[in-house]
């Protein structure tokens, strides 16, 4: 496994920008004499941090440099802040863009990644799930896999925000920073389960979507009315819940279920 750190110039984001790269390019043991690297070009999953999270999240927290190496995978995880990947034009952060688009390009221009749709995958934790979700969905061309983790999947709770919620993640504050008018959300290319709609009736691929929630998540019923929303809509999905709450132990057991869900 090598590991990467460093970071580039964004044009989507007007500033230098932090990823952190996990090759499974150097997978030796001196030892036994066996060299069990993965030949590039690599199959790639890009990860994406909760709040108050960065790209170096998930290797601190998670096993996620040995699921890499015992699955040969790369993985890319930015640093996106507490944008829920969503564009910002009034602080000319496009995050949106920066995720579907240039991360993936910049990355590939760089690493020996894989280019194809089939061995392109995106998932996250927490925020980083309804990112994974939706940056999927929107650019389904590109992933061909999602994989959500406990996700953020409050769309159709934010017009009931109010300034009296006085949490950090709840404030309308800070929502609206970052949806902008909560009373247009749902319905908007914000909202999965608008794309869904809108990916059904131009008759296009949906990517394989993953789904896993704790029992005594506090998210836990965003997670499940959007799993019946694909099943009433006959998208195929993988949806499991499992005794845990919002926790990091929770989501490195579920990232490495999903990475093995991918089968490669």
């Amino acid at each position: 496994m090598a590991l990467f750190t460093g970071d580039f110039k964004s044009k989507e984001l007007k500033k230098s920008t932090p990823i952190t790269v996990i090759l499974p390019s150097d997978n030796i043991n001196y030892l036994e004499g066996i060299d069990s690297s993965a030949k590039p070009p690599f199959k790639t999953l890009y990860l994406l941090h909760g709040m108050f999270g960065n790209n170096e999240t998930f290797v601190y927290n998670t096993l996620i440099r040995s699921f890499a190496t015992d699955n040969n995978l790369a993985v890319v995880m930015p640093s996106c802040d507490n944008s829920f990947y969503l564009n910002n034009p009034p602080a000319y952060e496009y995050y949106s863009n920066y995720v579907g688009e240039e991360l993936v390009n910049f990355t590939r221009e760089i690493f020996p990644l894989s280019t194809k749709r089939e061995d392109t995958f995106i998932a996250g934790f927490s925020m980083g799930g309804y990112g994974a979700i939706r940056t999927g969905l929107l650019y389904n061309d590109t992933f061909s896999a999602i994989g959500g983790i406990s996700s953020a999947l409050i769309s159709h709770r934010l017009k009931y925000v109010v300034d009296e919620f006085k949490e950090v993640v709840d404030t309308k504050e800070y929502l609206e920073s970052v949806f902008g008018d909560l009373s247009k959300v749902v319905g908007s290319d914000k909202d999965p389960e608008f794309l869904i709609d809108e990916l059904l009736e131009k008759n296009k691929e949906i990517p394989k979507i993953f789904m896993t929630v704790g029992k005594n998540d506090f998210l836990r019923t965003e997670n499940e009315a959007f799993h019946k929303f694909l099943v009433e809509k006959n998208v195929p999905v993988t949806f499991n819940e499992y005794p845990g709450e919002h926790t990091w132990d929770f989501c490195n057991t579920h990232i490495e279920q999903f990475i093995k869900w991918l089968e490669l």
